[in-house]
């Protein structure tokens, strides 16, 4: 009698979780789905009536288009709502999608400040805000989002100072902030992301000099785009540590100082973009053997001498700029030497 008593007992505790796991896990539902017609009440205007036609709630949220629900808990796991033309602003009520891995809203018209709510995406690896109308400062507080790898806040209207916070995302690995107002310094902290393989800067208003030790911590670093700013100073000599470096923009800013030798250690690097900068000199005889080049931009600087001949003998240079400075270049089979004229002028929408 015992046993049968305890037996029914199990089977009515099995029962209450089981419906407490379920009453849970629609309002978990329930949650997302506010979330998602919040945003939906926030776009102003969507041309193509994407969302207007299909987030409805007669329909699970998980049928929706862009959206995309985890197998296991049925929670929403990714939105991507990029390119549909959509212009609003972002709620605060996005920051309670807890499931949240993906966020894409790319290369529409939302506008307005991004909320601090944001931060709330705990489990959210992937962002892409780039080519949309966001104004105001970065939020400090979304250096919290700290499983972040990759952040794209490209092509907007943000302005302000990068937030020193932003070195608190260590698992980040891009880091694309390109096309926006920001001033002041590049973050030190940043320089510590030992993960990183891509960092984007181009066309802002920062300022100051680059750490001479920035290339000791990020031995994974690909792509360095810092061109179109003020930046001044000496390139760092521990930038040539950054062996897996394939692509490196520094034009129009204003370093001074030498080209240093030791740049043939970027052996895998394939653009070197350098011009309309005060950088003097000569140009190292080493640069010959950066043997994956493809551009080689060192225009309007205040480089002399000889061009090294061992950078002619780079087979996959396609394109080369030298334009004015003060250089000449031996041609073959005569003692003679000329100025050397450009393959082409470098212009800012090259960088």
């Amino acid at each position: 009698m015992e046993r049968t008593c305890f037996a029914l007992l199990r089977v009515v505790l099995l029962v209450h979780c089981l419906l407490a796991c379920l009453a849970g896990s629609v309002a978990n539902i329930t949650s997302d789905q506010s979330s998602l017609l919040a945003l939906k009440s926030h776009i102003t205007f969507n041309s193509r009536g994407v969302l207007a036609n299909n987030w409805s709630t007669t329909t699970s949220i998980c049928n929706w288009i862009g959206v995309t629900c985890g197998t296991r808990h049925l929670r929403v796991t990714s939105l991507n709502i990029s390119n549909l033309a959509l212009e609003g602003t972002i709620p605060p009520n996005l920051g309670n999608l807890s499931f949240l891995v993906s966020l894409d809203l790319s290369t529409n018209n939302f506008s307005g400040h991004l909320p601090h709510e944001l931060s709330h995406l705990r489990r959210l690896k992937f962002m892409n805000l780039e080519v949309n109308k966001f104004s105001g400062q970065l939020p400090p507080s979304l250096s919290n989002i700290s499983m972040l790898e990759h952040l794209d806040l490209s092509s907007n209207f943000l302005h302000g100072m990068i937030p020193q916070e932003v070195g608190n995302l260590h698992h980040l690995k891009i880091l694309n902030m390109q096309y926006n107002q920001f001033v002041g310094n590049v973050p030190l902290t940043i320089f510590n992301i030992s993960s990183l393989q891509a960092i984007g800067f181009t066309s802002n208003s920062l300022s100051g000099n680059l750490p001479m030790d920035m290339c000791r911590r990020l031995s994974n670093l690909q792509l360095l785009y810092l061109s179109l700013n003020e930046l001044h100073g000496e390139i760092p000599s521990s930038l040539y540590e950054c062996s897996e470096l394939q692509s490196l923009s520094l034009s129009f800013n204003k370093f001074n100082g030498p080209i240093r030798k030791g740049i043939w250690n970027l052996t895998v690097l394939r653009q070197l973009y350098l011009g309309y900068n005060n950088l003097e000199g000569e140009i190292p005889e080493d640069m010959g053997n950066l043997r994956n080049l493809e551009d080689l931009s060192i225009p309007i600087a205040r480089l002399f001498g000889r061009i090294p001949s061992s950078i002619f003998n780079i087979t996959s240079l396609k394109q080369i700029s030298f334009y004015a400075n003060n250089l000449t270049v031996a041609i073959k089979n005569h003692d003679r030497r000329r100025k050397y004229a450009p393959v082409r002028r470098e212009s800012k929408r090259s960088v």
